[in-house]
């Protein structure tokens, strides 16, 4: 994919080192309707596949993300009702042809002042 076409197109995110990056952001909830109303709701189960609920996605380039490895976090630089936030990166699946779906998880980080 052309580096400037993801860095226009794409969606902003700061890697835990500080570096920005831009990849495609989808989350299985974002946007999907539970319940019914009037005019008829999108059923989730028609709009995810079930094995991966809540299990947000960031798709970028190979190149951009040298050196992020499991349990290192990123933030998506979108507003939280688009799901942005802090995420960690519970794995990684390279499809072989320079990008790469950073599988994401809350961040459960927890503040030290919790005791």
């Amino acid at each position: 994919m052309d580096a400037l076409l993801v860095s226009h197109l794409g969606d902003p995110a700061t890697l835990a080192d500080g570096r920005p990056v831009s990849g495609a952001f989808a989350s299985p909830f974002v946007g999907a309707e539970i319940g019914g109303g009037k005019g008829g709701a999108v059923r989730l189960g028609a709009a995810i596949n079930a094995d991966e609920v809540l299990e947000p996605t960031f798709t970028v380039r190979v190149v951009d993300v040298i050196g992020v490895k499991r349990g290192d976090f990123l933030t998506i630089e979108l507003p939280p009702e688009l799901g942005g936030g802090p995420y960690k990166v519970s794995r990684l699946k390279p499809d072989g042809a320079g990008m790469v779906d950073l599988v994401l998880s809350a961040n459960d980080e927890r503040p030290d002042d919790i005791t």
